[in-house]
Formats: structure tokens, sequence, C-alpha cells
């Protein structure tokens, strides 16, 4: 929670009270003010906290550019290093892991989520009542009217009463599910089209993208965003008018988590506390946020006209991440931007009560979402989400105990790809000192006539002359080969890209590597890569947790609070289903292909129903049986016509084979005749 600390000083009693007024004005920018300046002061200490791990997300980058960082290169140069090769294993890591998340979780719009009703084990404790009562009055009356006599007839009461009791609740029950499914059904729709509607995929590859680089992704669940759409209508006399129209959307987007900074103290992606997100807005963008509600138009037209070239200052990440892309400093232009923060936590109530919001009860804290530019408050609220909840969302690639952020691909084999970048270096440098022999000449012996820059010139058949008067033991020029050891840094490069498989879970058979040991054949690839999958089911269960659930969970209830349509209910559930449905569709896939393979004999073939196996291997791989197979009317119909030896009416004629005479076999000379006619 956060308060102005500034102390306030008193003020003079006012005069008039057109000067009461605009005293009360002034004290309650001052009061705002204070807020801006006091969280503005936060996320300076959030800043400072991050560095650490803005140095992480930087190295990951580089590694997958392929850039060495200036601390190697200072050493490589030290160590009079010629080759500075970068072998980007990094880069092809990541690729297959964010191609394989996409490829399990975002085929289509509605792959990766369901709406599910609640499972309802009792019934209210009203609804409870009015069935017992309506179950008594019902065992009440039958048993009047059986021919029993009167001393048994409260026996038969109590006895039918329990009996209906039990009926009447199923058959709520039932027709409860049956209108929970319709709801399901029609809800899980709506979502479908806000989904498409916000391009809610391309975002959250984004978020994933995130994710594998640098270890976390962010995305921002559904808020309320108002849309004004454009559109033709036809009036009475038939001209065609353009018409806009203001409607309420959900606001699904991608957030980059250099643009976030949650509360220091928080070590867990599912619980940012009270994140700050900074945005870096042009003049026009600024300026736009003037007519969205609830923003403060006056205090931003101040900004505005006391900052025209803005405030906006580069951070160190935004320089490095510059030069990472060859973007050169001198035409950078970062004026007329502006530092715009978002906040997202707990306020005391009594300071919002004096910033302009209304609270029940000024002496408790309260969820709040609070705008601020240039140490100005430009929009304070109560947080907007029913239920209470913060937008924004963490997504971690893998998880470390007691740390918020996540690990990404590249720093899992960070050590690997520096090992791997040290052998081939060397490997090359090895190479070149080994191309050629190096000699040692006894410049003494030297002949006046040859100079220096003759005798450095080496080609073949070249005849060197010495005068041997001059003295000198052993030969004048000295043949020296250079050891070669090419095989061992071969080998020290195979074992930690070896490592790298093993640190990331993601084998090299996975982005196209044919090993020699590697079982080439279909069934073979398809069983590694089902293994493969099961790698990464943390990943996925990481993806279904902190992203999808929440972002499914804003968007059904945003259909509860605003959609127009009729079937809604209050008690479904979202359930996310990329880990458990997509994984075991491989395994199934797995499993099933196991099965036909052992029974594909003659003695368990007879056994088993192999179109009941082969329509559940059809449907593991999302295709339709229906379309792939033929109807079973179709199958014994031509069993039929083979046993008998005709075929089907429709069906293709398969021609035989020619014989030895040029006719084919099973016919005589002359016009043949299709099968099946007489």
């Amino acid at each position: 929670m956060y308060s102005p600390t500034e102390d306030m000083t008193a003020v003079q009693v006012p005069n008039t009270d057109a000067e009461a007024l605009e005293q009360a004005a002034n004290e309650a920018l001052r009061i705002k003010d204070a807020l801006a300046r006091d969280l503005h002061q936060e996320w300076s200490r959030r800043k400072e906290a991050r560095r650490e791990i803005e140095q992480e997300w930087i190295a990951a980058l580089q590694a997958i550019k392929g850039e060495h960082d200036a601390d190697t290169l200072s050493r490589m140069a030290e160590n009079g290093q010629l080759s500075r090769i970068y072998v980007k294993v990094t880069l092809t890591k990541v690729n297959a892991a964010y191609s394989r998340l996409i490829d399990l979780l975002f085929s289509q719009v509605d792959s990766f989520w369901d709406i599910v009703p609640s499972p309802m084990a009792t019934l209210p404790k009203a609804v409870k009542l009015v069935v017992r009562k309506q179950a008594k009055q019902m065992a009440t009356v039958q048993a009047v009217q059986a021919p029993i006599p009167a001393e048994a007839k409260s026996q038969m009461v109590a006895q039918l009463e329990g009996e209906l009791y039990e009926k009447l609740t199923e058959a709520i029950k039932a027709d409860s599910l049956e209108s929970a499914e319709k709801a399901c059904t029609a809800i899980a729709r709506q979502i479908k089209d806000y989904l498409i509607q916000a391009h809610a995929l391309k975002g959250l590859k984004k978020t994933v993208r995130e994710m594998v680089d640098l270890g976390t992704g962010c995305v921002k669940t559904a808020t309320v965003k108002f849309l004004e759409r454009e559109g033709w209508e036809a009036d009475d006399d038939g001209q065609w008018n353009l018409t806009g129209q203001k409607q309420i959307v959900p606001d699904v987007e991608h957030v980059s988590i250099w643009e976030m900074y949650p509360n220091n103290w928080s070590t867990d992606a599912e619980d940012p506390e009270d994140p700050i997100r900074r945005r870096v807005l042009t003049r026009h963008e600024l300026r736009q946020l003037a007519s969205a509600p609830a923003f403060d138009s006056e205090r931003i037209g101040e900004i505005l006209t006391q900052l025209p070239n803005g405030d906006h200052e580069d951070l160190e990440w935004e320089r490095e991440l510059r030069n990472m892309n060859e973007s050169d400093d001198r035409y950078h232009d970062a004026s007329k931007r502006y530092d715009v923060f978002e906040y997202w936590g707990l306020v005391d109530g009594q300071k919002l009560s004096q910033y302009g919001v209304q609270v029940d009860d000024p002496f408790i804290e309260y969820q709040a979402n609070i705008w601020f530019c240039a140490d100005r408050v430009i929009m304070a609220r109560l947080n907007p989400m029913k239920p209470e909840s913060i937008p924004y969302k963490f997504v971690p690639y893998q998880i470390l105990a007691h740390r918020f952020w996540g690990v990404g691909v590249p720093a899992m084999m960070a050590d690997a790809q520096a090992a791997m970048n040290a052998s081939v270096n060397a490997l090359l440098d090895n190479v070149a000192l080994t191309a050629g022999p190096m000699l040692d000449i006894d410049v003494a012996r030297l002949p006046e006539s040859v100079s220096m820059e003759e005798a450095r010139k080496i080609f073949p058949f070249k005849v060197n002359f010495y005068d041997s008067s001059k003295g000198g033991e052993g030969p004048a020029v000295t043949v020296n080969n250079i050891t070669s050891n090419q095989g061992q840094l071969q080998a020290v490069f195979e074992m930690f890209r070896r490592f790298a498989d093993e640190e990331t879970s993601l084998p090299s058979y996975t982005h196209g590597e044919q090993g020699k040991s590697m079982n080439k054949t279909a069934s073979g690839m398809s069983m590694l890569m089902s293994a493969a999958n099961i790698a990464l089911k943390s990943v996925v269960k990481n993806i279904d947790d902190y992203m999808t659930k929440p972002l499914i969970e804003s968007l059904y209830h945003f259909t509860m609070r605003w959609s127009e349509i009729d079937e809604k209910r209050g008690d479904l559930d979202v359930v996310a289903q990329g880990s458990s449905a997509l994984v075991a569709k491989e395994m199934q896939s797995q499993k099933l292909m196991q099965v036909m393979s052992f029974t594909a004999n003659p003695v368990d073939g007879p056994l088993t129903d192999r179109r009941y196996l082969l329509e559940e291997y059809l449907r593991s791989n999302d295709l339709d049986p229906d379309k792939a197979l033929i109807s079973q009317e179709e199958q014994y119909a031509m069993q039929a016509g083979q046993i008998n030896g005709g075929g089907i009416a429709g069906a293709p004629v398969q021609p035989a084979l020619p014989a030895a005479n040029d006719v084919p076999q099973g016919q005589s000379g002359g016009n043949p005749q299709p099968t099946g006619q007489q």
C-alpha cells in the first residue's frame, strides 16, 4: 500500500468562497501529486532491483542472435584468439521449443480451453426444502388412494417420501445439467468470438515466444474497452451512410515483460502483488487518453502544455537493445514521448476519497488502478475487475523456487553454449596453425644478396642459398609441425551439444537432426516425438495455469457482465486442456499404433475390432474417421463382391494385369464388360 509521505503544511484561512474553492482544489491536486511522486519513487526502486535480471535477458537475446558479449570479446583479444565464431545452437533450440508449443496449443482458437458445467454434488438448502415438501405431498396422496389399512398408511408415506425425494432430486439435477451444457456451448461460442475479435492468438504467441526467450511472458487479461465500429447503413430514402457505434469489448493484449515491474518481494509469478507498468507514449497517444473514460483531461492537457517535448528518458536496457539491433543512437529521436505509469494494488481508502474516488469505508484498503505521468495523477479509480483481480498475468517457462522470474531456454543452456563456442573457436585456431609447417631460419647464414623479405616467401620448388662460412650449428632451416587436436575438440563440442539437449529437454531430433543410431522409420520417429512432447508437459502446464485459465476466466466473467446472450450461468468452470488433452492424445496415438502392430497377425487379428482401433487412431491425429474410412455397408458390399467374383455398383473398377498376349487376365477377346453387369 502506498500513501503520500509529503508533509501537508497549514494553509491560510480563505477570505471568500471563491478562494476557499480554489484552495480546496489546489489541496486536492497537491495530494494527488504526492501520491504520484511516491509511486514514481517506488518504481525507481523496482527499476534498480531489476537490473540483474535485465542483464540475464540481454545475455539471452545475444545468445539467440549469435553475438558474444563485451567481456567475452575482450578476453578473446587478450588471449590472441583468431577465430570468434558463435555457433547458433541456442537459436535452433529456441525455435524448436517455440514451434512445438505453438503446434501443441494454438492450432485453433478454441483448442486449448473449454467451458464445462460445475459438478453439483448437492442441491441448495432452499431447493431441498421445497423438494422434500413436494415429495411428502405426493407420497400422502398415493397413500390415501392406496387400498391398505389406515394404520399402514403412515409407514407407506415415510417409505414413498424417501423414494420420491430421490427421484425428484435426480430429475432436477439432470434438468440443471442439460441447461448448463447449453449455457456452456453459448458462452464458449461468445468467448471464441471475443478471442477472434481481439486477435488473441497473435498476442498469445508473442507471449509464448518471450517466455521461451527470456523465461517469462506477460499477458493482460480481459478488461473493458470501448470500441467504435463503423459500418454502412441505409436510411429511409435508400441512401447509404457511414455510421459509427460504440461497443464494449474485452481488451486482451500481449505485454512485454520489459514494461512490467512487479513488487520486489514477490516470489511467485502467480501473485505479482502490486505491479507497475511503464508505457512510452507519443504526444498523440497521450492526448487520446484525455478522451478515455475516468482520465483527467485537464491534467493531461497541463502535461502536454508544460512538457511539449516529453519527459521520456532512455533506460540502460533500452540503449543496450538498440545497440544490439544496430540502431545508431545519433539517429534516435526520443523527443515528444512520455513515460506513463500504470499501478494496480492496494491504496488507503482515506487517500482515495481525497483523490475524488468514492469509497464505502475510508479506514480500509482498496484495490485501485492509478495512472500517473510527470509526477501527476491522470486517473484514479477502484479496481474495475469483477471479481476483483489484477489483469496482468506472468507466465514462467521453468519455475525456480523463491524466484519470481522464470528461466528460459537460452539461460538453461548458457554454459553448454559457451563451451561449444570455445571448442569450435579453439578447433578453428588449431586448424589454422596446422594448415602448414612453421620454419625456423638462421638469418645469420643468409647471403648478403638475400633480403629478409625474400626469405619469408615460401613456394613449391624454392631453392634457398646459405653462406656456410658464417658458421652456426645445425641446419639453416628447421621445419616445425603443429600437433592437430581436431578430434579431441570435436568430441568436446559433441559432448556439450548433448548437454544442451539434456538441459533443455529438446533433443536434436526434434528439430531435424538425424543421428546414425536413430530409428528413422515413421513409427520410430512418432514414438520419439511423443516422448519429446512429454518433456514439454511441465511447460504446457505452466501455460495452462498461469495464462490460459486466468485469461478464459476473465473472458467468462466479461461475458456474464457485458454480453447480451440469453444463455448465462454463474456455476460454470473453465478448463485449460493444453497439457491434459494434447499430451494424452500423443500418448493415445502411440499406444494405438503399438496395439495395431501387435495384433497384426493371423492369431490375434480375428479377435480384435480393427475398424475401431483405426477410427481411434485417426481421431487421436485430428482426422475425421467418417471421411477417411469407407462405411461399413460399402465394406460389406465389397467383401460380398469379392466372394461372388463381382463388384459393387458405382465402385471404381480395378483393371486386371495384361497377360502375355496383351489380353487382360480373366477376359477373353472382344470388348470387356463392366464388372457387375449381366
